[in-house]
């Protein structure tokens, strides 16, 4: 799942793990929140719930993600101890992309 702002950007895990631990980055995470139309944390309140109530008032949402491509390349010190890796997964086709605003295997 990932978290998407009403600006249309995605809110990285690494800022929001940040943010609730108090690491460096975390004041400028919570001036962004801020910025998009949350009130400001008080002082003293619990970052975890700040951010929930945050999050639902600037109505970020929650969306279901598709998972990334995963490239597997043989190693091998030459080329012959690299043709006998045996990888434990089929290899698939490079993906393609077929809407009409990317590349697709059509377009030279």
């Amino acid at each position: 799942m990932i978290i998407v702002l009403p600006d249309i950007q995605v809110l990285p895990a690494r800022s929001i793990a940040k943010f609730l631990t108090g690491d460096r980055g975390a004041d400028g995470f919570e001036r962004r929140v801020v910025a998009l139309g949350a009130l400001g944390r008080p002082a003293g309140a619990d970052r975890s719930t700040w951010l929930g109530a945050a999050l639902e008032k600037i109505g970020a949402r929650r969306q279901r993600h598709p998972r990334t491509h995963w490239y597997i390349l043989p190693v091998g010190r030459n080329r012959a101890e690299r043709s006998r890796a045996v990888l434990g997964m089929p290899a698939l086709e490079y993906p393609k992309w077929t809407d009409a605003r990317t590349p697709n295997e059509n377009v030279a």
